[in-house]
């Protein structure tokens, strides 16, 4: 009897730690073509199909590349050739009506779809790019960075 409580516990407590770390996802990687990667701690990881987002990952893409990623309130980016995109904030929590959804475009070119985020709370969506903030009203996009000479 206590040998089943106590492995009762256990599993219970591992399945909490598993619960909590796969709260931190905020999405996935769902299509790449090319040299893609993700950027987490310093530390890169080629992008492939099903690979997990977190807050602070960078999405890098070379000159022959683009990824597709899909986030966990059905928010749809596409990002092309040389570009780089900072996932700063992303909430999505619907039971404390909480949302938050800001991207850092570095350079290159990005489309968006909108997800539920921008749908409820519109307010709670923008693009950061080197020279401007986009608040996000709309349902699709397209934005393209430059570096300081004008190239990609």
């Amino acid at each position: 009897m206590i040998k089943s409580t106590i492995y009762a516990v256990i599993i219970t407590l591992v399945s909490s730690v598993v619960c909590f770390s796969a709260d931190d996802t905020i999405g996935m990687v769902n299509e790449v073509k090319g040299n893609a990667f993700v950027v987490r701690d310093g530390q890169q990881h080629g992008a492939e199909k099903g690979f997990k987002l977190k807050i602070n990952d960078t999405l890098k893409t070379g000159p022959d590349a683009d990824i597709g990623v899909i986030f966990d309130d059905e928010t749809v980016l596409s990002i092309g050739a040389n570009s780089e995109l900072a996932i700063d904030e992303y909430v999505f929590n619907p039971n404390q009506s909480r949302f938050s959804f800001v991207v850092k475009m570095v350079r290159g070119t990005a489309a968006y779809m909108s997800g539920l985020i921008a749908k409820i709370s519109p307010e709670s969506a923008r693009f950061i790019t080197p020279s401007a903030s986009i608040g996000i009203r709309g349902t699709k996009m397209v934005i393209q960075v430059l570096n300081d000479k004008g190239i990609l």
